[in-house]
């Protein structure tokens, strides 16, 4: 059912494409796309990934309720294909004008092949390339760089270091040459997908991030600060009442380039409501995408931190990565919700990355990745381990 979903969507947006270009003469098409857009790009990539896997849980909070045998599968996907549109506006009296549009296979809400929008904002600007504003979903300025850097994996997950989120809102950079400032405000993160309300539980309230950067050729790296002031009604002694569970996150990341080799680190420090937990419920979990439910807790105290190089030789790259993280159930929260007592302990997550790359040419290429990640602390974690061999085959356009 997934694969046919899958195979549906995207002969579907190939098919419209296809059609508005043949159904359409060619100067009517021009003049349509002049009057809108000054230029409009289709790009993106196709992905195939398949290897064996013992299903180890890509959150390690899923573990507290998890009862899965961890038995070795063979798993297979083009999920993470991208498509994207890139249109160019017109100039308004010198300022650019640009929207961005991208999407994936990884959809929700029973099909996990839908086609789901993953980013769509628009940009202004200014003549001078000094000012640059976003509107609409955007990856947050906590993660501008490319999620778990020199590896083949395509989302940001816990366990690496890296922080991963998209969400609508507004931001704003200002550049000094090659350095740059910028803030951002988002919707918090524990809204319903897509549809911009919040969860019942939840109060309105934004996050707000700053952060400061520098760019060259041979070094590149930010830092970044966030705050939110996020309200939660979780709390088992006030079920049904809000408390504040203010949070805040210190990240940044940096990568220094001398060819053949490279170098690169990120870390992150935080407390409370600004890491979010995601944890499936421990009674009739229907699956990977049901009874999900999100714990922020203020006494939650959790920290990350991945390292990784990269040599290139040719045509090859080869690059090794180690990652850990720590979060910690500080005052017990977890265990009304997940249906296990954690004693307030925490878990520890230790991730080892190896993987070899082949540019074909410039638009095909071939990976190959191996991955292991142990837990510990909670005893739950205990002997908890899991690993992947798993090849990438990617084509861009």
């Amino acid at each position: 059912m997934c694969i046919k979903s899958f195979l549906i969507s995207l002969v579907a947006g190939i098919s419209l494409v296809t059609g508005f270009g043949l159904c359409c003469p060619v100067v009517q098409a021009g003049e349509f796309v002049t009057k809108i857009a000054d230029k409009v790009e289709f790009s993106g990539f196709v992905r195939f990934i398949t290897g064996f896997s013992d299903n180890l849980p890509d959150d390690m909070h899923n573990i507290i309720s998890d009862h899965s045998k961890h038995d070795t599968s063979f798993i297979t996907s083009a999920g993470f294909s991208r498509l994207r549109f890139t249109i160019t506006g017109p100039q308004i009296k010198g300022w650019k004008t640009k929207g961005f549009v991208d999407g994936d296979f990884r959809g929700s809400s029973g099909d996990s092949a839908k086609l789901r929008i993953r980013q769509g904002w628009v940009g202004i600007k200014d003549p001078n390339d000094h000012w640059e504003i976003y509107f609409g979903q955007k990856e947050s300025i906590l993660c501008s760089m490319i999620s778990y850097k020199y590896t083949l994996t395509l989302e940001g997950l816990i366990g690496a270091g890296t922080l991963y989120q998209r969400s609508p809102g507004i931001q704003i950079f200002r550049h000094f040459g090659p350095y740059h400032i910028a803030a951002e405000v988002m919707k918090a993160s524990d809204a319903g997908s897509g549809t911009g309300k919040l969860n019942g539980s939840y109060s309105n309230q934004p996050s707000y991030t700053a952060r400061i950067g520098y760019k060259d050729e041979v070094l590149e790296g930010w830092l970044a600060f966030r705050y939110d002031n996020s309200k939660e009604s979780f709390d088992p002694q006030k079920l049904g009442q809000y408390t504040s569970n203010a949070g805040w996150l210190l990240t940044g990341e940096g990568e220094w380039r001398i060819p053949p080799f490279a170098l690169y680190a990120t870390g992150y420090l935080g407390k409370g409501s600004a890491y979010p937990h995601i944890f499936r419920k421990f009674k009739d979990d229907g699956g990977p995408l049901s009874n999900l439910i999100m714990i922020n807790s203020r006494k939650d105290d959790t920290w990350g931190a991945m390292f990784s190089t990269r040599v290139t030789i040719d045509k090859f790259a080869f690059a090794a990565t180690l990652g850990l993280a720590e979060v910690e159930d500080g005052d017990n929260s977890w265990a009304s919700i997940v249906g296990r007592n954690t004693r307030g302990e925490s878990l520890m997550e230790t991730t080892v990355r190896a993987n070899v790359k082949y540019n074909w040419n410039p638009a095909l290429w071939f990976g190959l990745e191996y991955v292991h990640s142990e837990l510990s602390g909670m005893p739950e974690a205990v002997n908890y381990k899991g690993s992947s061999w798993l090849l990438h085959v990617n084509y861009s356009f």
